[in-house]
This record gives structure tokens, C-alpha cells and sequence, in this order.
């Protein structure tokens, strides 16, 4: 006799509820703190080429030639990727009895590894060209904005949506 366990519809539609609110809670802050306020308005980048640059991660260099429609392309791509990045960990708190007995501890160590992999795996792979390197304030605020802005919001969420017991 075989056992079949599955997730009931209630708690997948709450996964997806949260994991929807956390990508875009994470993508609203992220865009405003990061993309417009650190990248536009102190580095004197236009707003425009900062979405192109996400979308050069997919387009190359030919992001940058492409106007309003690479910027809104890069848009949604950095709006998938926030969802990727609180679905990632909304699922593993669901699975993982640690995560959500401490979420926000968790949710910390999750932001730091969101960096790491963002900056050491995926834009190297990607098509997007290289950056100049970080100098040490630029690299202290990038993962204190990883750590809190992202890790704190997830851990939030589950630790207001998760039920320690499961």
C-alpha cells in the first residue's frame, strides 16, 4: 500500500499568495533603494540604463540600443527574478522545520547567499556586460541591502505566515 501525500489547496494558494507578495514586496523596495536611488540617483546612471543593464543580462550589449522596450523588459525580468528569490525561500521555510521556527535569522543568512550567488554566479553567466569592481562602501551597502531589504522582508513574511509546529 502506498501513501500519497500532498499539499491541500489551501495551503498551495497560500504559498502562492505569499510568494507573490514577497516577489513584489522585494522587487518594489529593490527597484526603488537599489536600482533608482543607489544605481540612478548617486551613481548619476540614468534610471533607463539601469533596467537595460538587467535586461543586457539576457540581450548583451544590444540592451542599451533598444529604448524604453529593453528598460520595461528589464523591468519584468527583475520582477521574475524576485519572485524566484521568495519562492526559493518561501518553499524551503515551508519544508524546513528551522527556517520557520527562526525565520528572520534564516531569512539573513538567506539574503547574504542571494548576493553571493546574484554577483559571483548568475551576472557572470550572463550576458550582461562586466562591471567595475565594488569599491568597499559600495560592497557594505550592496549586502546590507541583500540582508535586509530582501532577507528581513522574506523572513517577515513567513514568520507572519508559518505555523513553527508543521
Amino acid at each position: 500500500m502506498s501513501t500519497i501525500t500532498s499539499t491541500s489547496p489551501t495551503n498551495r494558494n497560500s504559498l502562492l499568495r505569499s510568494i507573490a507578495l514577497g516577489g513584489i514586496i522585494i522587487f518594489i523596495i529593490h527597484l526603488i533603494i537599489q536600482e533608482w536611488i543607489f544605481f540612478s540617483l548617486l551613481e548619476k546612471n540614468s534610471f533607463v540604463s539601469v533596467l537595460q543593464y538587467i535586461a543586457s543580462a539576457v540581450l548583451g550589449n544590444s540592451s542599451f540600443a533598444g529604448g524604453i522596450g529593453t528598460a520595461l523588459l528589464g523591468t519584468l525580468l527583475h520582477l521574475f527574478t524576485c519572485c524566484v528569490i521568495a519562492a526559493v525561500f518561501i518553499l524551503s521555510a515551508n519544508r524546513i522545520p528551522l527556517l520557520r521556527r527562526y525565520p528572520i535569522a534564516g531569512a539573513f543568512l538567506y539574503g547574504f547567499g542571494v548576493y553571493i550567488v546574484m554577483n559571483l554566479i548568475v551576472l557572470p553567466l550572463s550576458a550582461a556586460p562586466p562591471l567595475p569592481a565594488q569599491t568597499t562602501p559600495e560592497l557594505i551597502e550592496l549586502v546590507i541591502e541583500h540582508v535586509l531589504l530582501i532577507g528581513l522582508t522574506l523572513g517577515i513574511l513567513v514568520r507572519r505566515n508559518a505555523n513553527p509546529n508543521k
